[in-house]
């Protein structure tokens, strides 16, 4: 069994994964799978500097983007257009942890009324 201490330490070391390898492998995120691809993607969104970043546009020099995340953004509308590519329209738009909360508070708040 492993200790808890080291299942948390795991868990937060792994926690973005799927964003470290992909930008470990920007120079060819072609080669990159779907999954993992999108799973780096949505990452980027849950980082604190990177809220309110928006897909829309992320190549304009004033779109928030970090030049160098552009090219991630970038890789997912290519695969979106893509006929090969399981990536659908819907995985370019993610929506962060704060705003499903936010979401949930206001479900609830509506249902008190």
């Amino acid at each position: 069994m492993v200790p808890k201490m080291f299942s948390r330490r795991l868990l937060v070391n792994q926690k973005n994964v799927s964003y470290k390898y992909v930008l470990k492998n920007i120079e060819q995120l072609d080669k990159v799978k779907d999954l993992t691809l999108i799973k780096g993607y949505h990452q980027i969104f849950e980082f604190e500097e990177n809220y309110g970043l928006h897909p829309d546009g992320f190549d304009d020099s004033e779109s928030g983007w970090p030049e160098a995340l552009r090219p991630i953004c970038a890789e997912m509308w290519r695969r979106v257009d893509a006929p090969e590519s399981n990536i659908g329209i819907e995985n370019i738009y993610y929506i962060n942890k704060w705003f499903r909360q936010l979401a949930v508070e206001s479900r609830r708040c509506v249902n008190c009324l």
